[in-house]
């Protein structure tokens, strides 16, 4: 313990005089004390300790099961040391947390982290990412590997050879442009088993454009609805192409895969994003219209949307940008159900282009203006089916 001499000097003003004196004071105040945290631990997995930021985080392994909110961590804290608050059993990491170090006259802030390593899978028919060559999927993965450092691509290929566990992925992405008849290697008996199996016990997936296609293939849908897919090389157009997110009279722009999206409302309360400006569009749909005629409503009869959300038990989540009732479905949350207990975002609307062809004399550089609606689309639903179930 030091002690720190202190000087004070009394000083007093009378009839003009002047008085001083000092006096000394011996301060025990202990500045040396320790208030490092030494370890902080879940479960056997050590915590990564940064003195300099003050940070410690907790990086449990894929396929632990185990749930944030309710963690018995360890931490071991200098003699004479206490923590606030208290480690206890059954504490919430499900945000960080900050703990305060106090020993003697002396403190430290700990903000402490603890999270699940997981993987998302990037599905496609080439052996390796830089195999793919179809322009929006090639421009799809460059987007996704650039901000996942947990993603991994994965070839359907390896899937039937059984070079992948699909148990090890939280969620899987398929992003199909290329072809309307989805890949024979995605109707094998193996690859389809597996890509069930995964499913059925809560494996998550986002399938946008043609994959769409493979929900029926799946089993998880299977009413025969008419159907728009457009394939072809496409064209030049000076429209504005959108998603709206007010289905009939439902407002669904906050379902966690808008989060963050700017939303432009019209005069009727009518609520849609923009996806892609004018120029050359390949218009790749995959979605499904007459919906409400196919359970025998009107486009614009409320029973129309129960029925649909209930017989296929699903979340209608958008339209075509323009779309005022229950024609059509272009986007869809897939729900649990008994059979099938993951998560699915279904993605069919062909505005959703990962890359603006730079072709024609309206946009001869290909750039979309609303790119970043896309990626923020994209990154919410990755993120929302990445929660546990």
């Amino acid at each position: 313990m030091k002690k720190y001499l202190i000087y004070i000097i009394l000083v007093t003003f009378s009839a003009g005089l002047f008085y001083s004196c000092e006096e000394e004071y011996t301060s025990t105040l202990n500045l040396d004390a320790d208030v490092k945290i030494q370890s902080f631990s879940v479960e056997g997995t050590e915590g990564e300790i940064n003195e300099k930021n003050k940070t410690i985080t907790v990086t449990i392994e894929s396929g632990s099961n185990i749930d944030l909110s309710n963690i018995s961590p360890e931490v071991v804290l200098p003699e004479g040391a206490v923590i606030t608050p208290a480690i206890t059993s059954n504490m919430d990491f499900s945000n960080p947390i900050d703990f305060t170090i106090v020993n003697g006259d002396v403190y430290s802030v700990y903000t402490i982290s603890v999270t699940e390593q997981f993987f998302i899978g990037f599905l496609g028919t080439a052996t390796n990412v830089s195999g793919i060559t179809e322009d929006d999927q090639q421009a799809a993965a460059e987007w996704f590997f650039a901000n996942y450092d947990n993603g991994k691509y994965i070839s359907f290929d390896a899937i039937k050879n059984g070079e992948v566990d699909l148990n090890d992925f939280r969620v899987l992405w398929w992003y199909n442009d290329a072809e309307r008849d989805l890949p024979a290697i995605a109707h094998d008996a193996t690859v389809l088993n597996k890509m069930k199996e995964y499913y059925q016990n809560g494996g998550n997936l986002l399938f946008n454009g043609y994959a769409c296609g493979y929900f029926w293939t799946l089993g998880r849908l299977t009413n025969t609805y008419n159907m728009v897919i457009g394939d072809g090389a496409g064209f030049e157009n000076g429209d504005t192409w959108a998603i709206g997110a007010t289905i009939g009279a439902h407002d669904m722009t906050s379902h966690p895969i808008y989060n963050g999206i700017t939303f432009n409302q019209d005069g009727d309360g009518y609520q849609w994003v923009p996806i892609i400006g004018p120029g050359y569009r390949e218009d790749h749909n995959y979605v499904i219209v007459e919906a409400a005629g196919y359970h025998g409503y009107g486009n614009g009869d409320e029973n129309a949307y129960a029925v649909f959300t209930s017989a296929n038990k699903v979340r209608w989540l958008g339209v075509w940008g323009g779309i005022r009732d229950y024609f059509m479905a272009g986007v869809m949350e897939l729900l649990p159900t008994d059979e099938y207990q993951g998560k699915a975002i279904y993605q069919g609307i062909g505005g959703f282009e990962f890359n603006q062809n730079a072709a024609g004399e309206l946009n001869p550089d290909g750039v979309n203006p609303y790119q970043s609606n896309i990626n923020l689309i994209s990154k919410n639903s990755l993120n929302y089916l990445s929660q546990k179930n």
